[in-house]
């Protein structure tokens, strides 16, 4: 793009001024793809996501999110989704496990990120004796990185969570797959209902 400058470049992401079409000076911040995973449990007598629960610099509280990361170079959206699966909760799913949940990969936020997202679901049936044992965070480290699993109850998740790309991709699940619970009216995410 004519008049396009790079402005700052970082291992984890590169800014970019340039003209939009208006005519204006605008900033583009480039970080590449990612992959999330909605992982819905089922049990005989009990359902949940198994959800990640860490520290993120933005905030004080932790945040709930569904395991999510980037996309490594020559890698696949499916191949880095079942790598993240993995790393992140220790579960090692197949490719016939993950169902795409768009299209196409989606722009969280386009006005300013170049980076788009790739969201799958898995739904697993599982024993209840599972998601019981997952009722109680489980700590897992992944190098400095330090994660709980936690099994949240569907009618929990958009309450819990203050990520907007987790409760984005939690209701594309439900407009894909339906909704866990078919009352939706409930759902607040803050905290009434």
């Amino acid at each position: 793009m004519s008049g396009a400058r790079w402005l700052w470049e970082h291992p984890l992401l590169r800014i970019e001024e340039r003209f939009g079409p208006d005519g204006e000076r605008r900033l583009v911040v480039h970080r590449g793809a990612f992959v999330a995973v909605c992982l819905h449990l089922i049990a005989e007598g009990g359902e949940a996501f198994l959800m990640v629960r860490q520290q993120r610099p933005t905030a004080e509280e932790p945040f709930y999110e569904h395991p999510a990361g980037m996309i490594e170079a020559q890698e696949t959206p499916l191949q880095a989704a079942l790598r993240e699966v993995a790393e992140e909760t220790g579960w090692l799913l197949a490719p016939q496990d993950l169902t795409l949940l768009t299209p196409q990969p989606l722009y969280p936020s386009p006005a300013f990120w170049q980076e788009v997202g790739y969201f799958f679901a898995v739904r697993k049936e599982v024993p209840l004796a599972l998601l019981k044992a997952y009722a109680t965070p489980q700590l897992r480290q992944r190098g400095k990185e330090k994660v709980e699993l936690l099994a949240v109850p569907p009618s929990q998740v958009l309450r819990l969570t203050r990520n907007l790309q987790t409760v984005a991709h939690t209701l594309l699940y439900y407009a894909y797959l339906g909704a866990p619970y078919r009352d939706l009216s409930s759902f607040s995410p803050y905290g009434a209902g």
